[in-house]
């Protein structure tokens, strides 16, 4: 089986494997059957109720009633009667050293256990308590509820023990006084602030704050048609739509829900495959661009049906703008983004709504964009700034048509999208393990290839620095032509760059390297001189090797002659008795250009190097030039395999006559200064 046969069976399968992958992980509940949207009419006949079903609280009334039940809860303290006990002994022993009397020590010690008994608190713990919740005293596995006046804070309990020693005799109190103790030091707090129990019953109370206000009742009219959704109404169809998920779900057959599921996926599966054939047609002949761009179609879909079911508010976690920008590392954006939008219209299914699709369509063309000017280094982290605003905006824009208010804006939401934004720059780096798996080129590894700064390119220019010239000419030319139709530009001035890297063995043999005192090509038959020239292709493709430049640029050195003719050795051939017919000896061995790049840097090398040997640089010299070599490539048959329009050829001509006119501008003379007599 031929690789073209073997295409023809496995690029179907791929298409056929995929949506088979996104239809499996779509979830079987069906959708509810009604689209509404506050402050717009009820499009639909008039709703009643065909159940009994809860009106659920909105998720601001469930917020509201828990923080009021928090701030009203009471708080649990333990009674700790060892506490009581030491500090009774410590004051019978100060009492015994200060010879109190035993009578006058029983009674103080009544007081003591009278005020203990109640509890006493630190002075914070005592001034948080509020008069509305009190607290509750627990002693053993007794739980008693007391009011906040019904215990002492340890300032308190001393004045309740110096009111008590009033009810003595006057000479009980003047002894009292004159032992000579400090009473406040032995009133330590002995109910001790239980946070565990606090917390556990707190959170048993707030997990049993209800979820419903209402109900209801089957026949009851919900909306007529015409009728404006108001928010009562929204929150009403919500609890109907959560109801019929929950308890109702897919009531209809099973089997045609998946073939409907299935038909929606095989239309954008197909909508996707004319995109490619329109756009990018080498790319259904390429079976890893193929695997790659499904693949990411695959983990959209599946990885927001997955956190859809585990909890709806994470699919805002998920940074979908990286899928559009591994997209655009490798494919033009006029592809990326359009296979971006439509790898989000799935999650209109997953969700039920639109707006995840619309604001994730808006926050990846932001980030294409973004990532254009600030996509290396820390520039990143502006470009997660930006697309963080972006969410924000989006969202806000969709609260505000819903709602009309500022009000009621959801914190968790806005924090996901933070998480989201960080996770866009966190996930980015993936696109070089996506360049390893697929033998992809991304836009960032051609901005390294295109520093002159690098190693090959470095050696270029201390072996052959007439070559380098010559490419960075060459790098010019093509990345206008290229921006002329559309064409990748970054990738036509990296090719043209190391087009001719193979002349770093032999950098004496090529004219822009040759001094005009000596041309080695003299000593030389033209058949060997022309064998040495055309041998630069193959020692490129090893130096290429070398460097471990990638195969998207080595197509460049291949295809920069393809296979025309040294037609000036051969034409010296010929003139000095040589067999026309030895044309073999003669032509370069290299690959015809296929993509328009391709195209692009064959005639930037051409038009670069005929116009250099141009006597008078006149715009009709130059026009004439240009034109000449064109049309040499063309009747050639060199382009006969490329996958470009006459009429970009014309524009590629007439920006090459442009720009040739202005790297060999006329200069001026000086004039020289007359000497002063």
């Amino acid at each position: 089986m031929t690789k073209k046969e073997k295409e023809k069976v496995i690029i179907p399968l791929l298409f056929v494997l995929a949506a088979a992958l996104m239809v499996f992980s779509l979830p079987r509940e069906g959708q509810f059957k009604y689209q509404y949207q506050k402050g717009s009419p009820w499009m639909y006949e008039n709703l009643d109720a065909t159940f009994d079903f809860p009106v659920l609280k909105t998720d601001e009334e469930l917020r509201l009633e828990r923080e009021r039940l928090a701030e009203s809860f009471t708080p649990y303290f333990v009674l700790r009667p060892d506490i009581e006990a030491e500090q009774l002994r410590a004051f019978t022993s100060e009492a015994t050293r200060a010879e109190l009397p035993d009578e006058l020590q029983s009674k103080l010690l009544s007081f003591f256990k009278n005020i203990y008994n109640l509890g006493v608190m630190d002075e914070v713990r005592h001034s948080e308590l509020k008069p509305e919740t009190g607290l509750v005293v627990v002693q053993g596995k007794m739980a008693e509820k007391k009011a906040h006046t019904e215990v002492f804070s340890t300032a308190s309990a001393y004045q309740a023990f110096l009111e008590k020693t009033e009810t003595l005799s006057a000479q009980e109190r003047n002894t009292v006084r004159s032992a000579n103790i400090n009473y406040a030091a032995f009133f330590i707090p002995n109910l001790i602030y239980d946070e565990s129990t606090t917390f556990a019953v707190q959170s048993s109370s707030l997990q049993d704050v209800s979820l419903t206000k209402g109900i209801v009742h089957t026949g009851q009219r919900i909306i007529s048609k015409g009728e404006v959704v108001t928010g009562t109404t929204e929150q009403i169809l919500n609890s109907l739509r959560a109801e019929y998920n929950s308890k109702i779900g897919f009531s209809g057959n099973i089997i045609l829900l998946v073939t409907g599921q299935t038909l929606m996926i095989i239309l954008i599966v197909f909508i996707a495959f004319i995109l490619m054939e329109a756009i990018r047609p080498q790319m259904l002949r390429k079976i890893p661009e193929l695997v790659f761009t499904l693949l990411l179609f695959v983990l959209v879909v599946a990885g927001s049906s997955f956190g859809y079911k585990i909890e709806p508010l994470s699919l805002y976690l998920l940074p979908f703008p990286v899928i559009v920008l591994f997209l655009d590392s490798f494919f033009p954006t006029r592809l990326s983004l359009p296979l971006y939008i439509l790898f989000l219209l799935p999650l209109a299914v997953v969700t039920d709504s639109y707006q995840p699709v619309l604001i994730n369509i808006v926050v990846g063309g932001v980030a294409v964009y973004v990532f254009r000017y600030w996509g290396r280094g820390w520039q990143q982290f502006l470009s997660a700034l930006l697309i963080f605003i972006t969410y924000l905006t989006i969202d806000l824009a969709f609260h505000l048509i819903s709602e009309g208010t500022f009000n009621n804006l959801n914190g968790v939401v806005f924090r996901n999208y933070g998480i989201a934004s960080i996770l866009v720059i966190a996930s980015y780096p993936l696109v070089f393990l996506f360049e390893k798996i697929f033998g992809f080129v991304s836009l960032s590894r051609l901005r390294d290839l295109a520093d002159t700064g690098n190693k090959a390119l470095r050696e270029l220019s201390e072996k052959a620095p007439g070559t380098i010239q010559h490419s960075l000419q060459v790098a010019n030319l093509a990345e206008t032509a290229a921006r002329t139709i559309g064409a990748n530009a970054l990738l036509c001035r990296v090719g043209a760059l190391y087009h001719d890297m193979g002349k770093i063995n032999n950098p004496q043999y090529f004219a822009e390297n040759q001094t005009a005192s000596f041309n080695p090509h003299s000593l030389l038959d033209p058949r060997e001189s022309a064998r040495i020239v055309i041998q630069h292709v193959e020692d490129g493709k090893t130096l290429a090797k070398k460097y471990g430049l990638p195969s998207l640029v080595v197509d460049f050195i291949e295809t920069h002659h393809g296979r025309t003719r040294t037609e000036y050795f051969y034409n010296t051939w010929c003139n000095e008795g040589g067999d026309p017919a030895n044309v073999e000896d003669f032509t370069y061995e290299g690959k015809l250009p296929v993509t328009p790049e391709h195209v692009i840097v064959m005639l930037a090398d051409a038009v670069e190097a005929a116009c250099r040997s141009l006597k008078d640089y006149t715009p009709e010299s130059i026009s004439e030039m240009v034109e000449k070599m064109v049309k040499q490539r063309i009747s050639g048959d060199q382009l006969h395999n490329a996958d470009i329009t006459y009429r970009n050829l014309r524009r590629i001509q007439e920006t090459l006559k442009v720009q040739i006119q202005e790297m060999y501008h006329t200069r001026i003379t000086y004039p020289k200064r007359k000497r002063l007599k």
